[in-house]
């Protein structure tokens, strides 16, 4: 543990011990990167086809895990508590949850017996989410234990926030000093636990379930969409005639290639209707359920027209 000096006042940092957590997210980002990458490539070399589909959304959903992981290890590298007049400050990537220093009713020591179990992220030497552990019902952790010994519970009224500080006693005595100085100052720091995130972490998308809901059906419609055309491709003769209504009466032999302008149209449509949600939800939440909702039609509408398409072909 070490102190800084902030605008005058005593300020305390300390860095969880991170790495063990931090090591386990790296590898693990790390192998499926790997893999994404070697599917993609086993993926590019075969012809359009069902498997050729099942690689690209194979290698798509890798990376995915790759990327959540790395943001994870990140959020584990940077997280770090302080301690100051004002409270105790929890930092985990993109959040930061304040505890008023005269809000704060005990700090317990972590002990085997409690059993602690979370609800969230959670490896070894690295667990944040909500969960129980012992008496304590309701609560947070942000820590990097690898065993409850090392926790130190934060309690307020309503919630405990586990955390893993490398020198529990020390950081356990510099909330005490900094409670007792606010009560002899007579400071009135009575103000209620609060988060506060940055400004990607702070968009109402992460918190809205509708919105959330709309978007993701509209994702795997237009993935049904890639995977049937996909499928049939093989089958198609060389010269096809397309109809296809959305782009207009298309009655002339054109290469089969050109059936891919139906997907192809519809992820357009998705990815535009998906950035004007995002931009208009934090003042216009009907606006963005209005859109997303235009894309989940938009995109069974152009899966009904490649299914005509192709019949027809």
């Amino acid at each position: 543990m070490h102190a800084v000096l902030l605008k005058g006042q005593g300020l305390t940092i300390e860095r969880p011990a991170r790495s063990t957590g931090a090591a386990v997210g790296i590898v693990v980002s790390g192998v499926a990167l790997a893999l994404s990458m070697a599917l993609l490539a086993r993926g590019l070399g075969w012809p359009t086809s069902w498997p050729a589909f099942t690689a690209y959304v194979g290698a798509g959903l890798l990376i995915a895990v790759a990327a959540a992981f790395a943001f994870w290890t990140w959020a584990c590298i940077t997280m770090r508590y302080m301690v100051g007049p004002a409270g105790v400050t929890i930092r985990w990537g993109p959040i930061r949850h304040q505890i008023p220093i005269t809000r704060i009713e005990a700090i317990t020591a972590g002990r085997l017996e409690q059993n602690p179990t979370v609800r969230g992220i959670g490896w070894l030497g690295y667990h944040v989410g909500r969960g129980r552990a012992g008496n304590f019902e309701n609560v947070l952790f942000f820590s990097t234990h690898r065993s409850p010994q090392e926790i130190v519970y934060v309690s307020t009224a309503d919630t405990s926030y586990a955390i893993s500080p490398r020198d529990p006693a020390r950081f356990a005595s510099e909330i005490q000093r900094f409670y007792q100085l606010a009560v002899s100052k007579g400071e009135n720091l009575d103000g209620e636990p609060t988060v506060e995130r940055d400004l990607v972490a702070a968009h109402p998308i992460w918190t809205d379930r509708t919105a959330q809901y709309l978007a993701l059906g509209g994702v795997l419609i237009n993935l049904v969409l890639w995977g049937y055309i996909f499928a049939n491709y093989p089958e198609l003769s060389n010269q096809i005639t397309i109809e296809f209504p959305p782009i207009g009466s298309i009655t002339t032999l054109h290469s089969r290639d050109e059936i891919f302008k139906i997907p192809a149209t519809a992820t357009a449509i998705l990815g535009l209707n998906f950035v004007f949600s995002l931009l208009f939800q934090p003042r216009e939440r009907a606006a963005t359920y209005l859109l997303l909702t235009g894309s989940v039609f938009f995109q069974v509408a152009f899966l009904v027209a490649a299914v005509v398409a192709i019949v027809n072909a």
